[in-house]
């Protein structure tokens, strides 16, 4: 694919502004495609790329809305989910974040026409875990494969660098 057709060719990014999901949008566009960075605060996703690139759009798309999920994919050729939870808190459980949510993307984009569906899980999911993290993880797969067979799967483990989740903030409290 040229620069040029990958530009019309827009993809939908749920939890561009993680970890994982702003290095997943960086790549996007050294590749050339326009990126929506959908997201429950698009205000931060304008502030982690504050250059002004016209080609990201960084647009309120809260997974847990199903309107918000469906105008933020409308036109997409393509949906990356690196949505992911690693602490509960309130209504944000692993079975709300890796199930539900994932699902709902999944079936909302086979119901948009999107092409391609890439969800970003965790290394060992496993539906039968007894860690519920582990389980929901399974779980989520199952459910999205169901609603758009032909997702593909990434299972990462565990990440480290700079921003990250877990190596960063242990480290610091240890000083």
């Amino acid at each position: 694919m040229t620069t040029s057709s990958a530009a019309a060719q827009p993809v939908t990014v749920f939890g561009g502004t993680g970890f994982l999901g702003r290095r997943i949008v960086r790549q996007l566009r050294v590749a050339g495609f326009a990126v929506r960075l959908a997201s429950r605060h698009p205000d931060r996703g304008r502030s982690l790329f504050p250059d002004g690139d016209p080609g990201i759009a960084s647009i309120r798309g809260d997974v847990n809305e199903e309107g918000g999920v469906a105008a933020a994919l409308t036109g997409s050729f393509a949906v990356v989910n690196a949505i992911s939870l690693y602490v509960e808190r309130g209504k944000d459980t692993f079975r709300s974040v890796h199930v539900e949510a994932a699902a709902r993307v999944a079936r909302l984009a086979a119901a948009a026409g999107v092409e391609r569906l890439l969800h970003v899980s965790g290394i060992g999911a496993d539906p039968r875990s007894p860690s519920p993290y582990i389980r929901s993880r399974g779980e989520g797969e199952a459910a999205v494969l169901r609603a758009f067979p032909s997702t593909i799967l990434m299972r990462p483990s565990v990440m480290f660098g700079p921003d990250d989740a877990l190596l960063v903030p242990l480290l610091s409290m240890m000083r």
